[in-house]
């Protein structure tokens, strides 16, 4: 909450700028009318909603062994194993994402 001194203090510099700069005011005026975004609750009825776990078990197993590929080459230093496991993750989801066809709530 604002104290009275806050808010004179806003009331004062949104007047200056109503004054000095009219057209900016009318763009902030308008934000506050702009029409509010609606947020759908159940999102498995959409076509765009995509999961890992409609893809199976296996994009799943394979997306998380990439990623402890790069982290365990990451804390070793060895690059190569770091450019695997980021090949490995890209590449499962790319598959998972291709093949992605169930919308349920998947295996888990």
């Amino acid at each position: 909450m604002l104290s009275d001194r806050e808010r004179r203090d806003l009331d004062l510099i949104e007047r200056q700028l109503c004054d000095s700069d009219p057209r900016l005011a009318a763009r902030f005026r308008s934000l506050g009318r702009a029409r509010p975004v609606r947020i759908r609750p159940d999102r498995s009825r959409s076509g765009s909603h995509r999961s890992m776990h409609g893809a199976g078990a296996l994009p799943c197993v394979m997306l998380a062994a990439g990623l402890i590929m790069l982290l365990a080459g990451a804390a070793a230093g060895a690059m190569t194993v770091v450019v695997a496991g980021m090949v490995i993750a890209v590449l499962t989801l790319g598959i998972a994402a291709t093949s992605a066809t169930t919308r349920g709530p998947g295996f888990a």
